[in-house]
C-alpha cells in the first residue's frame, strides 16, 4: 500500500458528512431512540413513551416501471404462473441466468390482479430476510423513522394480505421460511436460479425461448424481417444457446454490426468480438460496471464517474443487446461480460475515483437514506477495493459518510455490512479513531435491535457484539455463482485451470460450468458457509502448459471482513489468501481481536514441475447469527480460493505442479452464545448449547493445526518447484491433521446425539437433528477426502463442505431462536 493510504485530505482528517437524524426502535417492553450524527455516530437512549402506531396505507402499491419492450414468447408461461399465483401462496420462478426471470416477474407484478390489500415489487438481490421484512413494512405502513423489533415487525406483517414479488431472492431455505412466516397471509412470488425446497413452495422452471419466439426477438432487435436462410440460422442458434434471451440479444447485435448472423462455431468468440466493435464510451461504461463485482450503479453514478450527455441512452442500448442488466435501481454487468472486459483492459476502474465520487454522492442533500441503501453493495465493493489498492483512508471516509444514512434507511443489515468493511479499511489505514467509530456503531446497532441490555467493557462487548455482528446481510450470491466460473486472476497473469488427476488445461471454463470451489449462500441469522477446497493431485507424466490470460469478476458481491471481537489483542491476520486473485473481488482480511489461534486460508500445491496456476474463488453474501460458525461486521464470507504455485521445469521430474486451497476455521469462529434460561423453552437449551461449545472450539483449534501443516507443505512445495529441493513434499502431516478433525467431528456428533435424546420434541429437537445431519455429512466429506489422498495420492481429489456448512449454520441459528438466545 502507499504510505499515505490514499489520505483524503492534506490534514489527514477523515470527512464525516453533516447528516443527523433520529429513529425509534424497539418492542413493547423497551423503546429506544436512536440518535444519529455524522461526526459522532449513533447513540441509543431509552424513552418512556409508547411505540409509534403504524397506519396501514390504502391501497398498498409499489410496482416496477413499465417495460421498455413487450414480453416476447412468454404467453404460455404467463398463463401457467397466473394460475399458480391464484391458487398457491408461495410461487417460485427459477432458471438459468439470463433466461428472463426478472422481466417476467415485472410483467406479472404489473399485469396480474393485486392482493386484497395491494401489491409490492421488491428488488431482493443482496438483502437479508430482516431487511426485506423491513422493506415490506415501510411499503405497507405509514410510520416514519420507525424500525420495529423483529417480534413487533412480525405482528404487523402478519396482518397484511398482499401479493409480494421478490426479484432475485437468493435467501437460504430457513430465511425464506422465516420471511414467509412473518407475512403469513400474503402471497409471495419470487425468482432465483436454484430451485427452492421450502415446503409449500410451488416451483416453476423458466425455460429458454422456443425457436419461433427467438426469431421474433431477433426480428424486433434488428427492426426488419428475417430472410428464410436467417430464420433457419436463428433456429439453430436458439438451440445452441438453449433459447437464452440474453445470448440471443447478443446474436442480434452481432448481425446488426457485422456481416450477418454468426454461425454456431462463432459463439465461443462472439462476446469478445462484440466488445471490439463497441465505441469508446460503451467500452468505458462496461469497464466501470465490470469492475464492481456485479453491484449496480444508478444513472447518476454513471454521469458522475464517466460524464457524457448520452450515458443513459448508451446504457439502455447495452441492455437491449444483452451486454448490461437493468433493474429498478440501476445497471449491472453480467459476469461473462465483466470477465471479457477486464481481460481486455487488464485493469479495473480506479478505486480512488469510485470512493471520491460515491462520497460526494452520499453527502449530497438530495441523496436519501433509501438511495444509499439501494446501492450499499457498490459502496461495500468500493471500500474493499480502496483498502486493497492503497487507498484505505478513502474507503474509511466513504464508509463513515455513508454510515448515518444507511442507519436511517432502517436497513440494518446493509448498515452492518458497511460497518464491517469500514472497520477493516480503518485497520489497514492505521486510523484508530475510525476503528473506534465503527466499533461504537456496531455496538449501538446491537442495542438498537434489542439484543442486549448493556455493553460496557470490551470483554462484555465480545459477547454482546458477537450477536450483533453475526446478524447481517442476506445472500443472493448462490444464484449468481451457480452455473458460472468464478476464477479470478490478476490482470495479465497466466491462468491454467486444473482438471481431475492433476492435468492442466488452458481452456477457460464455459460460463455454464459450475465452479470448482463453491460456497453456498448463508442468510442473515443462519450461519456462515465453510469451505474446504483442496485439489491434491499429481500428474503421472510431464504436462506442458501454455497459460491463457483470464480474468473473471466476482459474482455480484464480494467477501466481507470476518471479525472476532473476543477480548485480547488486536492483531489482524489474513484469513483468506487469494493467490493470483483479480482485485475486482478483493478478499478481505480476517480481523482477529482475540488472543486465540487465527484461522488462515492456505493454498496447497501438489508435486510437479510444469508451469501451472489453478485458481478459483467463490464468495458468499450472507450474514450469520446465533450458533453460526463465524462472526462478522456486516458479512461472514468464507472463501474457497485457488492458489498459485509458480513451478519451474525440473529435468529430473515428470510430474505436473498443481495447486488449490484449504480454508481452515478459526477456533474463535465456533463460539456459541450464552444461554439465557426461559421457562418457555426446552430445558435441553440450558445444557445442550454449553456442551457443544468445547467440541466446536476443539474443531477450530485442530483445524488451525491443519492450517499450519498446510503452510509447511506449501513451503516445501515452493522449494521443490523452485528447484531448491529435488524431493516432492509428503502429505502425511496434513493427513494426520485431517484425521484429528474427523475425530473432533465424532465428538460433536456424540454431543448432538446426547442433546437429541434429552430434547422434548418440537422445534428444538428438529434443529438438533438438522445440525446432526450436517455434521455427519461434513464428516463424511472429510473421510472421503482422506481416503482419496491415501488411496491415490496422484489423483485429483477435492472437498467442498459449503452446502453442509450452510445447513449447519442455518440449523444452529434456528436453534438459537427456538431456545430464546
Amino acid at each position: 500500500m502507499t504510505d499515505d493510504n490514499g489520505a483524503p485530505e492534506a490534514s489527514g482528517r477523515i470527512r464525516t458528512g453533516a447528516l443527523s437524524g433520529t429513529m425509534v426502535v424497539g418492542n413493547g417492553n423497551t423503546v429506544y431512540t436512536l440518535s444519529i450524527t455524522a461526526e459522532d455516530g449513533s447513540t441509543v437512549t431509552v424513552q418512556q413513551e409508547p411505540l409509534p402506531a403504524p397506519v396501514m396505507r390504502r391501497p398498498i402499491s409499489q410496482l416496477p416501471r413499465s417495460a421498455a419492450e413487450p414480453l416476447i414468447g412468454r404467453a404460455r408461461d404467463v398463463t401457467v404462473l397466473q394460475e399458480a399465483v391464484e391458487t398457491r401462496q408461495l410461487v417460485q420462478i427459477w432458471g438459468a441466468a439470463g433466461v428472463g426471470k426478472s422481466a417476467l416477474l415485472r410483467h406479472l407484478a404489473c399485469e396480474l390482479p393485486r392482493g386484497p390489500q395491494g401489491v409490492a415489487h421488491i428488488e431482493a438481490g443482496g438483502r437479508t430476510a430482516d431487511d426485506l421484512a423491513q422493506a415490506i413494512f415501510d411499503i405497507s405502513f405509514d410510520a416514519p423513522n420507525y424500525k420495529p423489533s423483529p417480534e413487533v415487525l412480525k405482528e404487523h406483517l402478519k396482518t397484511l394480505r398482499l401479493r409480494i414479488y421478490l426479484d432475485d431472492a437468493a435467501l437460504d431455505e430457513n430465511d425464506l421460511r422465516r420471511l414467509f412466516d412473518m407475512a403469513s397471509q400474503s402471497t409471495f412470488v419470487f425468482t432465483s436460479q436454484a430451485r427452492s425446497t421450502v415446503d409449500g413452495v410451488h416451483a416453476i422452471r423458466l425455460e429458454g425461448l422456443t425457436a419461433p419466439a427467438a426469431a421474433e426477438l431477433v426480428t424486433a432487435l434488428l427492426a426488419r424481417e428475417l430472410r428464410p436462410d436467417e430464420a433457419t440460422t436463428v433456429a439453430a442458434l436458439c438451440d445452441a444457446v438453449d433459447g437464452n434471451p440474453l445470448r440471443l440479444r447478443r446474436i442480434a447485435l452481432s448481425a446488426a454490426t457485422g456481416k450477418g448472423l454468426p454461425g454456431i462455431d462463432d459463439l465461443p468468440e462472439l462476446l469478445p468480438a462484440l466488445l471490439n466493435k463497441l465505441g469508446p464510451q460503451e467500452r468505458d461504461l462496461l469497464h466501470l460496471l465490470g469492475s464492481l463485482s456485479g453491484a449496480e450503479l444508478a444513472a447518476r453514478h454513471l454521469h458522475d464517474l464517466l460524464g457524457g450527455p448520452d450515458i443513459d441512452s448508451i446504457a439502455e442500448g447495452l441492455v437491449r443487446h444483452g451486454l448490461l442488466l437493468s433493474s429498478e435501481t440501476g445497471y449491472s454487468c453480467p459476469p461473462d461480460v465483466a470477465e471479457a472486459v477486464l481481460n481486455s483492459r487488464r485493469t479495473e476502474f480506479p478505486a480512488d475515483q469510485l470512493c471520491r465520487a460515491f462520497t460526494v454522492w452520499v453527502e449530497a442533500g438530495d441523496t436519501t437514506p433509501d438511495d444509499v441503501a439501494a446501492h450499499f453493495q457498490a459502496l461495500d465493493v468500493a471500500v474493499l477495493r480502496a483498502e486493497r489498492s492503497g487507498h484505505a483512508r478513502l474507503g474509511v471516509e466513504l464508509a463513515r459518510v455513508a454510515s448515518p444514512k444507511l442507519a436511517l434507511s432502517r436497513q440494518f443489515d446493509a448498515w452492518g455490512s458497511l460497518l464491517g468493511v469500514g472497520w477493516a479499511a480503518a485497520k489497514s489505514a492505521g486510523d484508530e479513531e475510525s476503528e473506534e467509530f465503527f466499533q461504537r456503531e456496531a455496538n449501538t446497532r446491537l442495542k438498537a435491535i434489542g439484543r442486549v441490555a448493556q455493553a460496557t467493557a470490551l470483554v462484555v462487548e465480545a459477547e454482546v457484539l458477537w450477536h450483533e455482528l453475526t446478524t447481517l446481510h442476506g445472500q443472493s450470491v448462490a444464484h449468481q455463482v451457480a452455473g458460472q466460473s468464478v476464477t479470478h486472476q490478476a490482470a495479465g497473469q497466466a491462468v491454467a485451470h486444473q482438471v481431475a488427476g492433476g492435468a492442466a488445461t488452458t481452456a477457460a471454463p464455459p460460463v455454464a460450468a459450475a465452479p470448482a470451489h463453491t460456497v453456498a449462500p448463508v442468510a442473515s441469522g443462519h450461519g456462515a458457509a465453510h469451505v474446504q477446497a483442496v485439489a491434491h493431485s499429481t500428474a503421472t507424466s510431464a504436462t506442458s502448459v501454455t497459460p491463457a490470460a483470464s480474468v473473471t469478476p466476482a459474482p455480484v458481491h464480494v467477501a466481507r471482513p470476518v471479525v472476532d471481537f473476543s477480548s485480547g489483542s488486536a492483531q489482524p491476520h489474513v484469513a483468506v489468501n487469494v493467490a493470483g486473485t483479480h482485485p475486482a473481488a478483493p478478499t478481505p482480511p480476517r480481523i482477529d481481536l482475540s488472543t486465540g489461534h487465527g484461522g488462515t486460508t492456505t493454498s496447497v500445491g501438489s508435486t510437479g514441475h510444469a508451469a501451472s496456476v489453478a485458481g478459483g474463488v467463490a464468495v458468499t453474501k450472507g450474514g450469520v447469527t446465533g450458533l453460526a460458525l463465524a462472526c462478522a461486521l456486516g458479512l461472514a464470507a468464507v472463501v474457497g480460493v485457488g492458489a498459485v504455485v509458480q513451478a519451474s521445469d525440473q529435468s529430473n521430474s515428470s510430474t505436473a505442479a498443481a495447486s488449490s486451497s484449504v480454508v481452515t476455521p478459526n477456533p474463535s469462529d465456533y463460539t456459541l452464545p450464552a444461554y439465557d434460561p426461559s421457562p418457555s423453552v426446552d430445558p435441553v437449551c440450558a445444557s445442550g448449547i454449553p456442551e457443544l461449545m468445547p467440541g466446536m472450539r476443539q474443531f477450530g483449534t485442530d483445524a488451525d493445526t491443519v492450517s499450519a501443516a498446510v503452510d509447511s507443505y506449501n513451503s516445501d512445495m515452493a522449494a521443490y518447484n523452485s528447484g531448491e529441493t529435488s524431493t516432492a513434499p509428503d502429505a502425511g502431516t496434513l493427513l494426520s491433521g485431517i484425521g484429528t478433525v474427523i475425530s473432533d467431528l465424532d465428538s460433536v456428533e456424540s454431543t448432538l446425539q446426547g442433546a437429541i435424546s434429552q430434547a422434548q420434541g418440537g422445534p428444538v429437537e428438529s434443529d438438533l437433528d438438522d445440525m446432526l445431519t450436517a455434521v455427519q455429512e461434513i464428516q463424511g466429506l472429510y473421510q472421503s477426502f482422506e481416503n482419496d489422498i491415501e488411496s491415490d495420492p496422484g489423483g485429483g481429489s477435492e472437498i467442498d463442505t459449503s452446502t453442509q456448512a450452510s445447513a449447519l449454520g442455518s440449523a444452529a441459528a434456528a436453534l438459537q431462536t427456538d431456545c430464546g438466545t
